[in-house]
């Protein structure tokens, strides 16, 4: 009974993200009188939405292959400067910003990375990565300390994380010498991810699908999902999030674990046979260094799958099963979904969403409940006027807020072409109960600002702190086109060092020269004090030094001026 219930709260798991898909955007159900019809209908609505996106995104994507730029900038404002002084162990007035920028290149099965390092605009340091998939090595370089490259193996790299973590587990487990400990391919498939991924990246329109056959697949497979739903009945109710009521149709459904196995056996038997699947997984075998038949490994854990499910327990299916509502308005819109699980007399709530609308005026619920954590639910309400989505939202843990999001501007539009523009400001409210945690009541005097700007080949992302009105500083992370990185003939880099070696790095050691290090950290204006307390680990020994010796020498003229007054 009980690895019947456990099995039967996975397919449960599995049943409420397919059924959640459908209601992330509020989809429109064309005429239909059946849970299961509408469901597919707005599936397929969304389907076509996600193939649409899917295929703006590799045409986009195959354009930046060849040469990518992006950012990540930390900011400190004179407020968060203020703020770091009194922790930081050094004056901290002469730091702005520090800066990240990657260049990054997928060509003729390499990829190439130069980072560069900026600290207040001015260079610092510079990083040269290139990876041969190949052979697994990656070779990298800092101009600024040496002229010389030093390389790791990847695979071997994986190799020894997978013995240190059957070590680790045969620590754990020292009286159990059968215990089975899933490392033996993990540095091979590791390998052949890393493969797979950059040969895809370099010709990503040879690699990826095509949308039509990724729409194939998601609508045939999302809508077998509700072929055997036991229909329930249909009845008219007033549904209201925030303030916001609706008169809607609500149809409902019911997926018992029988029901379950019927619908994960006929997708599994589709896909056993499906040529669009077949031929994915032979694109992507021949991209691969290594011998596996992807379609091969897939058959046999599809056979492997359908024979777990031939054992399934279902005896007690009629006592155990997943309810699902939906509410439909006037206008054949989906604007609520309920989904609980039910053992017996025993109702235990799983998802409820909601989302009412009228005219430009909306209210809002999403509510999920957790084992751990009680329920977790995000409730609001807001505007829709021209694409643009303004509203204010509440998270909340039980009955206790724990954050407010406020939304600007989020543009509905863009987003269903997979582009999401917006602002958000995170606040955290007050609690003056007894059981508040005071890490979390010191978040009281911040604000978290979050602002997203997307576009074709370009983006951002801007993350700010907050205080009393005062910007603290900012995380921004900007990407777009950019230049090719130039990758070396990878075979001819003369003297490399082994990082596994220990006199590989000896002799690399010797190599390195400080100078062009630290006057690129004068220029940026870190004050000497700065660059010797970083360069020596973070000790003091120095300060304490001198300070000890300018107290001796004080002492001494004491003495002399007493010798000498005497």
């Amino acid at each position: 009974m009980k690895t019947r219930k456990k099995w039967l709260r996975k397919t449960t798991a599995i049943c409420t993200a397919a059924l959640l898909g459908t209601a992330a955007i509020p989809s429109t159900a064309f005429a239909a009188d059946s849970y299961a019809s509408i469901e597919k209908d707005a599936w397929a609505k969304k389907v076509t939405e996600m193939a649409s996106s899917y295929a703006t995104s590799i045409e986009e994507s195959q354009s930046l292959m060849s040469g990518m730029q992006s950012d990540m900038i930390l900011k400190f404002e004179d407020s968060g400067r203020s703020l770091l002084g009194f922790v930081a162990p050094f004056d901290v007035s002469w730091l702005d910003n520090v800066t990240l920028s990657n260049d990054i290149s997928f060509t003729e099965g390499k990829e190439g990375i130069l980072m560069k390092v900026l600290l207040n605009d001015n260079k610092i340091c510079t990083l040269e990565y290139y990876l041969d998939p190949d052979s697994q090595d990656i070779y990298m370089r800092i101009p600024e300390l040496s002229d010389k490259y030093f390389k790791t193996n990847l695979e071997e790299a994986a190799d020894q994380q997978a013995a240190n973590i059957e070590n680790d587990l045969e620590e754990l487990t020292p009286d159990d010498s059968d215990a089975d400990i899933p490392t033996d391919n993990f540095a091979s498939a590791y390998s052949d991810s890393l493969s797979l991924t950059v040969s895809m990246m370099s010709d990503l329109s040879a690699a990826a699908p095509e949308a039509s056959v990724v729409e194939t697949l998601l609508d045939k497979y999302g809508s077998m999902l509700f072929d055997n739903v036991t229909e329930g009945e249909s009845s008219q109710e007033t549904l209201t999030a925030g303030d916001i009521s609706q008169d809607c149709t609500v149809y409902e459904g019911q997926i018992s674990a029988e029901d379950a196995v019927k619908t994960a056996t006929a997708i599994l038997e589709e896909a056993k046979s499906d040529s669009d699947i077949e031929n994915i997984l032979d694109t992507w075998t021949e991209k691969l260094s290594s011998n596996e038949d992807l379609h091969e490994s897939f058959t046999k854990a599809v056979e492997d799958g359908l024979d777990f499910l031939k054992d399934a327990d279902t005896g007690d299916s009629d006592d155990s099963h997943l309810n699902t509502r939906i509410w439909v308005d006037e206008t054949g819109r989906i604007a609520g979904r309920k989904i609980e699980f039910q053992e017996g007399d025993k109702i235990t709530p799983v998802l409820n969403w909601q989302m009412t609308r009228d005219g430009s005026d909306f209210g809002y619920l999403l509510s999920i409940e957790t084992d751990d954590s009680g329920t977790l639910s995000l409730s609001g309400s807001g505007q829709i006027d021209g694409g643009k989505l303004n509203g204010t939202y509440k998270i909340s843990q039980d009955d206790t807020a724990a954050a407010v999001i406020e939304v600007k501007d989020y543009d509905t539009e863009s987003a269903k072409e997979g582009y999401l523009n917006g602002n958000y400001t995170i606040t955290f409210p007050a609690d003056s109960s007894e059981d508040t945690d005071s890490s979390l009541s010191m978040l009281e005097n911040f604000a978290l600002v979050l602002d997203l700007n997307s576009a074709k080949d370009s983006g951002s992302v801007a993350l700010s702190v907050e205080s009393a009105g005062s910007t603290l500083g900012s995380f921004t992370v900007t990407s777009g086109a950019g230049e090719s990185v130039e990758i070396p003939d990878l075979t001819a880099l003369g003297d490399v060092y082994d990082v596994t070696n220990e006199d590989d790095m000896s002799a690399y050691a010797a190599t390195l020269d400080l100078t062009t290090l630290m006057d690129n950290l004068s220029n940026a204006g870190v004050p000497d004090e700065v660059i010797t307390y970083v360069l020596s680990g973070g000790s003091n020994s120095d300060a304490e030094d001198v300070t000890d010796e300018n107290a001796s020498e004080a002492e001494s003229d004491a003495e002399s001026a007493e010798a000498g007054a005497a």
